[in-house]
């Protein structure tokens, strides 16, 4: 039988190992994550050795653009002061190839680079071929009415017969590559032939993406947070400037955010009140997005944001908003980036806009669960693994007693084509994401938990052991017996 000291040993070593157990299983639980957190922001800063900036460059998940084209089914009576109705024709889906170029890396801890986008039309995504043809309000006729509309009155009659020479109309017919893409407008051509007018035609093409296939939207720089990790992608100047000249005050004229691509790591922070802010060139002015619920994307947890509708609000409700000009909620005049075109963007169907937009026109219906911009982001690394970001362009059309075609018609936001650009994490992508980085915070949480029970046992078995030993020894006892003296005792009597 081991001796009684070995047995002391023995229970001395695992009361020992039990409280490491217990220790090591508090400290995972507690400073585990703090400890992993805090390697994934040494490694997420962009750097020229770092693991992701190839991932950065090229991005390996597949992003989509799909547009919605607005027809309008009822052109005379609209024409003739009626309400127009619109008829939805989409999705026609493109493929985006995009690759980053021009890297540099500066001594601010910023990187500069350009970001040439094209397309490739996907017909297994499409309602239709993309040469199909649409009926849509004549954009370039009311852009170069709007442009003139402050000018002479013998300027607008020169472009009234010229419009009825060419035979141009309020609504014509294109293709759908053509009204996305870009076409040469004969009016727009003749009118740049005109002294009287060619300064006021930047282009003689029209397209709602005209010139953004094949070509990037600017010289960005950001931030690689390697100082902060909080201005991770963080856009530090664009195309040189670090406030844009559209808008009416500083507030307004702010780039700030990311490219909606890519955020700080959301670990610790309040996300109830936490704000990610994005800029966009397609809206020309920075964004937000709020925090709604929690979520997951291929179950992996991720934190669910979106454009809130107080974004769209006028000026009178969120004063915030009053850089952006006097129109009513849910519409923003882009005109001042647009070249002057009476472009205004939108969410989908008018989400959130007044209601005197809304019932201006028939056929749209707006749906928040279908029409807004989400986001979903993985907490630890900031990355977005899925979006829908959604806008719509409009025409601004107002009645024009020297132009025939809008000597009737009622004032109208006309919408005209919306888009969603979206993207979501495939298997492979997230396999990899899980292997390389998140898996680590689930063994360090289940070896903790694990570990807190096990050392737990070992230390109630070895107390309960140690204290039955020394029960035992306690009750247990030898006689003993005087044989001596009962054999002297013995030896007496005999004699």
């Amino acid at each position: 039988m081991p001796s009684l000291r070995c047995i002391s040993c023995i229970s001395i070593l695992a009361l020992i190992l039990s409280c490491v157990f217990v220790i090591i299983g508090i400290i995972g639980i507690v400073a585990g994550p703090n400890i992993l957190q805090k390697q994934i922001y040494n490694s997420l800063p962009l750097k020229v050795d770092s693991d992701q900036l190839d991932s950065w460059i090229t991005p390996p998940v597949p992003v989509y653009l799909q547009f919605w084209l607005w027809e309008c089914v009822n052109v005379i009576d609209f024409i003739q002061g009626g309400k127009p109705m619109l008829v939805e024709r989409g999705p026609f889906t493109y493929l985006e190839n995009r690759t980053k170029s021009g890297v540099y890396f500066n001594e601010n801890y910023t990187v500069t680079y350009r970001q040439p986008i094209s397309y490739t039309f996907l017909r297994n995504m499409s309602v239709d071929d993309e040469q199909v043809q649409i009926t849509m309000i004549n954009t370039p006729i009311v852009t170069i009415i709007s442009l003139v509309r402050n000018q002479s009155n013998l300027t607008q009659e020169i472009l009234n017969f010229f419009k009825n020479v060419y035979n141009e109309s309020l609504f014509v017919k294109h293709t759908v590559r053509e009204w996305i893409w870009g076409y040469e407008d004969r009016l727009l051509k003749a009118a740049k032939s005109i002294p009287i007018l060619k300064d006021l035609v930047p282009d003689d093409h029209f397209g709602y993406f005209y010139g953004q296939n094949g070509t990037d939207d600017g010289l960005y720089t950001v931030f690689t947070g390697q100082k902060d990790i909080n201005l991770l992608n963080t856009i530090n100047k664009w195309n040189g400037l670090s406030y844009l000249p559209y808008w009416k005050n500083l507030w307004g004229n702010q780039i700030n955010g990311t490219d909606g691509s890519w955020f700080h790591p959301l670990i610790n922070k309040d996300l109830p009140s936490e704000r990610l802010y994005m800029y966009s060139t397609d809206i020309c002015r920075s964004v937000y997005a709020t925090f709604e619920h929690h979520s997951s994307v291929l179950n992996i947890p991720t934190e669910t944001f979106s454009i809130p509708s107080e974004v769209f609000l006028n000026a009178t409700l969120n004063p915030d908003n009053i850089a952006f000009g006097t129109y009513d909620s849910g519409v923003l005049d882009v005109s001042a980036c647009r070249q002057g075109a009476p472009i205004f963007i939108s969410l989908p169907h008018l989400l959130y806009a007044a209601d005197r937009y809304i019932k201006s026109v028939d056929g749209i219906a707006p749906d928040p669960s279908v029409h807004r911009t989400v986001l979903e982001v993985e907490p630890h690394t900031g990355l977005v693994l899925n979006a829908q970001k959604r806008l719509q362009i409009n025409t601004f059309i107002q009645p024009d007693p020297l132009i025939d075609d809008l000597k009737m018609i009622s004032e109208v936001i006309l919408p005209t084509i919306w888009i969603n650009e979206s993207t979501t994490i495939d298997q492979k992508s997230a396999d990899d994401l899980n292997n390389q980085v998140l898996r680590y915070f689930t063994i360090i949480r289940w070896v903790s938990i694990v570990l807190i029970p096990i050392g737990v046992v070992i230390f109630v078995i070895t107390i309960a052991c140690f204290a039955r030993r020394r029960s035992q020894k306690a009750t247990t006892f030898v006689p003993i017996i005087n044989t001596g003296s009962n054999n002297s005792i013995a030896s007496e009597n005999d004699y």
